[in-house]
């Protein structure tokens, strides 16, 4: 470190981080050191390794994972917007190594927002399954589901989707019910305390929220769902034709 050069310090630490990183010195997944490692080592105080390690995870180089450390980012998961796609038949399909953990699948009372979208009864009951995605072993997207209980009720004791099971399929080949379209919403949004722990990312980074309103081959809605993608995981592809 200079202290006589003109760019800032945490611009020098950026840069000699970075360096190391295109030098395949730090490979990918490699761990970094911690803040205070840095600190010694460049001899500076904590604030200017705080804001390097910052800008490398804005410029998605690290990633930062709550409780174990920081990390050289992984290749991001390049992935069509094909919103009709199930994302575990997607991943599979391409060989990309993932897991999944299921958060929630239960029956109960609809969110009000859910019920309209469904066209559903205020006071209704739909099944709503989440599920954590990891994939490379690190957090990628939240996926929430809701269809309704009166149709799908016995989706909330079905075993499977612990291992990958696909939503879409099990609609299909269980309950006879083809997915026919979709109407989707993409949106930029911030994590909120609980999807910043799950996803392991700071609390207000951001994310992209796809939010979506599937319909059956005859037009009747059967799911209301929000995929909540991790920022520095994934880069989407829009193929178009005129």
């Amino acid at each position: 470190m200079s202290r006589t050069r003109p760019a800032p310090l945490h611009d020098q630490i950026r840069r000699a981080i970075h360096a190391q990183i295109q030098s395949g010195e730090l490979r990918p997944g490699d761990q970094l050191l911690t803040e205070h490692e840095y600190a010694g080592r460049f001899g500076v105080s904590l604030a200017p390794v705080r804001q390097a390690l910052l800008d490398l995870v804005a410029a998605g180089m690290v990633i930062r994972i709550k409780g174990k450390g920081t990390f050289v980012a992984e290749g991001r998961v390049d992935t069509p917007v094909t919103l009709l796609a199930s994302f575990t038949d997607e991943l599979r399909s391409r060989r990309i190594p993932f897991s999944m953990t299921v958060l929630d699948q239960v029956v109960g009372p609809g969110p009000s927002h859910v019920l309209k979208a469904l066209g559903l009864r205020p006071g209704s009951s739909v099944v709503r399954l989440r599920r954590l995605a990891l994939v490379r072993g690190e957090p990628a997207a939240i996926l929430d589901a809701y269809l309704d209980a009166e149709r799908f009720g016995r989706l909330e004791s079905m075993l499977g989707f612990e291992e990958g099971r696909s939503l879409y399929r099990t609609l299909e080949q269980m309950f006879e019910t083809p997915v026919g379209t979709a109407r989707s919403t993409l949106e930029v949004v911030r994590c909120d305390d609980d999807q910043a722990d799950l996803l392991g990312v700071s609390l207000g980074a951001p994310a992209l929220l796809v939010r979506s309103l599937t319909h059956d081959a005859t037009g009747r809605p059967i799911e209301s769902a929000d995929i909540l993608y991790r920022g520095d995981r994934f880069i989407f592809r829009i193929d178009s034709q005129r």
